[in-house]
């Protein structure tokens, strides 16, 4: 574990120095802050946007936001599934969709349970 860590607006954070943080096996929180940050990346991509890993990403204009807001169970189904492929992931325990803005906006919460058993949490 020596991951890049990211800052609330999803961009590389840099330490006091100028350098670029990572998120270190050390930190005894790293392992939660390391699931955290990659379930954040996966519904913040489009499945299929990552030139390294075409399956990174969620389906999100291919099968979720045409869906109509009664059928957000087959969303949650296909956001639960891909979280739960991330190799930090031990268990997704929730994820709640919701949808701001009338028809247009599409958001939520997840909480998953990591490998090392913690339970973090997210927002998207």
């Amino acid at each position: 574990m020596n991951e890049l860590r990211l800052n609330n607006n999803h961009d590389l954070e840099l330490s006091d120095g100028g350098s670029i943080s990572r998120i270190l096996k050390d930190d005894s929180d790293a392992f939660r802050k390391e699931s955290e940050q990659q379930c954040l990346c996966m519904l913040k991509c489009e499945e299929g946007e990552s030139f390294v890993d075409y399956t990174h990403g969620v389906p999100w204009f291919k099968r979720i936001l045409g869906l109509p807001a009664q059928h957000l169970d087959v969303a949650t189904a296909i956001i639960r599934k891909k979280l739960s492929q991330l190799p930090t992931v031990k268990k997704v325990v929730q994820v709640v969709l919701e949808v701001k803005g009338g028809r247009r906006n599409m958001g939520g919460k997840f909480k998953v349970q990591a490998r090392d058993g913690n339970v973090t949490t997210g927002e998207f």
